[in-house]
């Protein structure tokens, strides 16, 4: 049974009349009249009583007519998603991002303008460490994620477009000798106790403050750590040593924490957005298209 069979019986069921149901459907009344026929052979039932002046429904007739009624809707509502799905208009779209990230405009500033223009998207946003996003952006878990990482991504089949730097931030004591400078070279914490991320948490940041280090002959004395960064600015007020951070987690204002400015050239900590490099997505291409470099 075909559609436009469908649409046949529809449309003279509808006007009761084959001549103005062909002028309807702008076609002859002779292969309307044929196709109605071809419906009711395939079906075995005759739909309609016909009389020399007027048309009429049988009784399987009108038992057919919601029925054929509700497959045309179906049929347009299911060719209307698809068009929209092939748009990325509708379906499901899985974001990572780091716990810093709800803290600058770009996290934020992406998702209002994706939901202002795709309200029918369900969004479903998961917060996991940087080297978590890429493991699960390999396994299909995730579309993307806004990642901390300074570099390229470390498989060939991640690309990180990158976004946007902040600099990196000693948190210090407020009694620390250095608390009140207007910035500070990581070779003068070098021997200070410092409270960093632990290396299973897949932090990236943790990569970037060792390369530095690395960069400038150090060796940093690592004495506590933590895995969220609002536990590390807590330890640094109890003065259990400094910590290394991104620019945006000065907005944790505690009386007994001072931020200071690292004044190293690569004391920054890139923030990108991760995709799998064979990504076909409209869905994604439509969240990357609204995600500025604006901050």
């Amino acid at each position: 049974m075909e559609l436009r069979h469908l649409r046949y019986f529809l449309a003279v069921a509808e006007e009761l009349h084959f001549t103005r149901a062909a002028e309807r459907l702008h076609i002859g009344q002779p292969p309307l009249s044929q196709q109605i026929q071809a419906l009711e052979a395939e079906l075995g039932v005759a739909l309609f009583r016909r009389h020399q002046r007027k048309v009429e429904l049988t009784a399987a007739g009108r038992q057919f007519l919601p029925r054929a009624r509700q497959i045309l809707a179906d049929s347009a509502a299911a060719m209307a998603a698809a068009r929209r799905a092939a748009d990325g208009e509708i379906g499901e779209l899985r974001i990572g991002f780091t716990s810093s990230l709800p803290l600058t405009p770009i996290l934020h500033h992406s998702l209002q303008h994706y939901r202002a223009a795709y309200p029918n998207v369900r969004l479903t946003l998961r917060e996991m460490f940087t080297a978590g996003q890429f493991d699960a952006l390999e396994r299909g878990q995730l579309d993307l994620g806004f990642v901390r990482f300074n570099g390229p991504a470390p498989s060939a089949r991640i690309q990180v477009r990158e976004l946007h730097r902040d600099r990196l931030l000693a948190v210090l004591p407020r009694a620390h000798p250095l608390a009140q400078a207007g910035s500070v070279a990581l070779a003068e914490l070098a021997r200070e106790p410092l409270i960093g991320y632990p290396q299973e948490s897949g932090a990236g940041l943790r990569d970037v403050i060792l390369q530095l280090a690395r960069q400038n002959g150090l060796e940093l004395n690592v004495v506590q750590e933590a895995g969220e960064a609002i536990t590390q600015i807590g330890l640094v007020a109890a003065g259990v040593g400094i910590a290394i951070l991104p620019s945006p987690l000065e907005c944790v204002q505690l009386p007994a924490v001072r931020y200071v400015p690292l004044s190293d050239h690569d004391a920054y900590l890139a923030i990108g957005i991760a995709i799998r490099r064979d990504e076909d997505s409209p869905l994604v291409a439509n969240f990357l298209a609204g995600v500025g470099t604006e901050n």
